[in-house]
């Protein structure tokens, strides 16, 4: 099967300036790139102006969750991604053991609202996707949460030397079976009770296959330098491996002041000698599940007892408070942090409340775009804030995702993402549940990109965005044969109309597609086709081909 775009515009994704071709895709390759090109047996499509660009990769997503239960992936594919970077934030789908599953069924799937369909290792779920078919290539790197769960559950003692090996050679049996390398969420369990030498002896098996050590860091704010790129630095030296700074961003009340600072360390660094990346995302709020940021993991293994007995009660609002001091008064005004911690106590839940707010949710969805405050005094009117948080936690199994702005678009993520080796990502993923709202970074996020960063605020040139969402995270991944409109290499190929292409979904409803995109090629095949999906399955697990 052959096709011929005729007459586009081609962004190769090199950052070289566009010119004018013909692109002819054979089975699952790009054949030729030329003008005047002529084909028998080829399809033609005329696409005359339009702007033919490598599909984009996703650096950061959690799509492996869902994917199972929602193999067409339309959301990412109509907005012109082909591959996902998946297993991301020490969570994921593989490898998994009856601990694995028990942890998932306790935490991660309580608090993420998903049901994900956990396999042993990266082989049985390749097999798995062969079997059922996906739209989308996923590129996965192996989730350090899983990997300690298989052997600890909940628990979060120290390793000792025999379970460090043991969780050694999951790592070497994943990395040969193709995994990518691996990924820390360090702020969730069991990542936040994880001592960094034991990341770094896990990250040696990585740095034997020359895979990528990516991680959501341990502090992101007053202490995004000193403890949290300081960290990954650490142990990229330790293990002799690659890094990547996952959603790399400061959040801090002094983000004008602190950027440069980030900035210079991320130098230094890469200065020094160590191979370090990173990516951003292209919203200035976080989202995050607010049970995950809120409770300890003690919460979860007797979770609605827990939030109903008037003692464990009492217990997790003293620790939720050490929490939110840790997380947000570190780097607050001097007045704030004069305040006496009793009175803290008292005006720290409604004050945030008011600022925090409810993204999706599985059972009360009426409360969706809600400030927790204002979602609280509807449903527990007689409660004060800080016991109706917990009973809001209780109802909704602890499913609550929130946002928050944390971010300063153009002084706090546009001199990170203008730095050549920084893409973008979207963090994004995808729930079953068709009544849950989604941030709409999982239906725009790359048209977002090209129609606010590039045609409206010229923060960056057409060519420079394009290859920070097709060759670099390529690159830094090392997908050989994709990410670059080539010859001889893969054909996933987006065609959009750059002075149409936008985003159109709202933190209040995510779930709308974006305009402007004309044409999504996966592995050859012609997946969506203007704005519909076309029901193609053509996406595949992806390998890491480096060997120690």
């Amino acid at each position: 099967m052959k096709t011929l775009l005729k007459n586009g515009i081609i962004v190769d994704g090199t950052g070289r300036e566009r010119f004018q071709a013909d692109l002819l895709i054979n089975e699952e390759q790009i054949e030729k790139i030329g003008e005047g090109l002529e084909d028998p047996e080829a399809e033609v499509i005329d696409i005359e102006g339009k702007i033919v660009s490598p599909g984009f990769i996703d650096s950061h997503n959690h799509a492996d969750l869902t994917i199972l239960d929602l193999p067409k992936i339309e959301a990412y594919i109509l907005q012109g991604a082909t591959t996902l970077v998946t297993g991301m934030c020490g969570f994921g789908i593989t490898p998994a053991n009856d601990l694995v599953n028990k942890y998932y069924q306790n935490i991660a799937s309580r608090l993420l609202s998903v049901n994900p369909k956990l396999s042993d290792d990266l082989d049985s779920f390749a097999k798995k996707v062969d079997a059922q078919g996906i739209s989308i290539n996923l590129a996965y790197l192996i989730p350090q949460g899983n990997v300690r769960a298989l052997k600890f559950g909940a628990d979060e003692r120290p390793a000792n030397e025999e379970e460090i090996k043991f969780m050694q050679e999951v790592m070497r049996k994943n990395m040969e079976a193709g995994a990518f390398g691996m990924t820390t969420g360090l702020v969730y369990p069991p990542g936040s009770v994880t001592s960094t030498e034991e990341i770094i002896e896990l990250a040696k098996i990585v740095g034997e296959y020359d895979g990528v050590y990516m991680s959501h860091m341990r502090n992101e704010g007053a202490h995004v330098i000193d403890v949290g790129m300081d960290e990954v630095f650490q142990i990229a030296r330790g293990a002799n491996c690659r890094a990547h700074i996952s959603h790399w961003s400061v959040i801090s009340s002094g983000t004008e002041e602190m950027t440069p600072k980030v900035i210079q360390a991320m130098t230094d660094a890469r200065e020094s000698g160590l191979e370090v990346t990173a990516d951003v995302t292209v919203y200035e709020d976080a989202v995050t599940p607010l049970a995950f940021i809120m409770f300890n993991t003690w919460v979860f293994e007797d979770f609605e007892q827990n939030l109903t007995d008037p003692a464990s009660r009492k217990r997790i609002l003293d620790e939720m408070f050490e929490k939110i001091d840790n997380m947000f008064l570190q780097d607050a005004p001097l007045l704030i942090r004069l305040i006496p911690k009793f009175i803290l106590k008292r005006i720290i839940f409604p004050v945030l409340g008011k600022q925090v707010s409810i993204l999706s949710c599985p059972n009360n969805t009426e409360i969706q775009g809600m400030t927790i405050y204002d979602a609280i005094k509807k449903l527990y009117p007689d409660k004060k804030i800080r016991e109706g948080l917990l009973d809001l936690l209780r109802d909704e199994e602890g499913g609550i995702i929130i946002t928050l702005k944390t971010k300063n678009e153009e002084k706090g993520i546009i001199p990170l993402y203008s730095l050549p080796y920084v893409c973008s990502c979207s963090d994004g993923i995808l729930v079953v549940n068709p009544e849950q709202n989604e941030h709409p970074r999982n239906y725009g996020n790359f048209p977002r990109v090209i129609q606010r960063w590039v045609r409206e605020k010229g923060y960056i040139s057409l060519e420079e965005a394009i290859r920070k969402m097709t060759s670099l995270p390529a690159q830094i991944l090392q997908i050989p044969d994709r990410g670059t409109l080539k010859e001889g290499y893969k054909a996933d190929i987006v065609v959009f109309d750059y002075e149409r292409i936008k985003e159109n979904g709202t933190l209040e409803n995510g779930r709308q597609f974006p305009d402007g995109i004309e044409y999504v090629f996966v592995n050859g095949k012609l997946t969506a086709k203007k704005g519909e999906h076309l029901g193609v399955l053509n996406g595949r697990v992806l390998r890491h081909k480096s060997t120690p």
